[in-house]
């Protein structure tokens, strides 16, 4: 398949799958996650999705598994907007990069202020 074709429909599964986590799935400990990345394979079998979220009372494990439970949803979602013809298998993953721009972001803070100090 051309990679054209994977990037967009990358970016239609994206949109669709924050829709389909503020509109259709009701599990509160889910409200705070976003997508921000989805990784079809080349033969568009297999998707990895990328999460993030800003619950402090979760851990992307825990996450994790409810996405997982949850990926009935999505793949259902996936057929019914008639998007692909194979609805890939999905695996989520926690997408870390955020966290660690902040943890960079207080050593370059942290950094500065010491050469202020100095």
């Amino acid at each position: 398949m051309s990679s054209i074709r994977i990037m967009r429909l990358q970016k239609e599964l994206g949109r669709l799958f924050n829709a389909v986590i503020n509109n259709k799935i009701r599990d509160p400990r889910l409200q705070w996650i976003s997508f921000s990345a989805i990784k079809l394979s080349s033969d568009m079998q297999y998707a990895k999705v990328y999460f993030t979220f800003m619950n402090e009372k979760e851990t992307p494990e825990s996450l994790t598994k409810l996405l997982t439970r949850s990926s009935g949803v999505f793949k259902k979602e996936i057929a019914t907007a008639k998007m692909m013809r194979i609805i890939p298998e999905l695996t989520f993953i926690y997408d870390s990069v955020e966290e660690e721009a902040g943890k960079l972001d207080k050593i370059f803070a942290k950094i500065e202020k010491e050469k202020k100090d100095y």
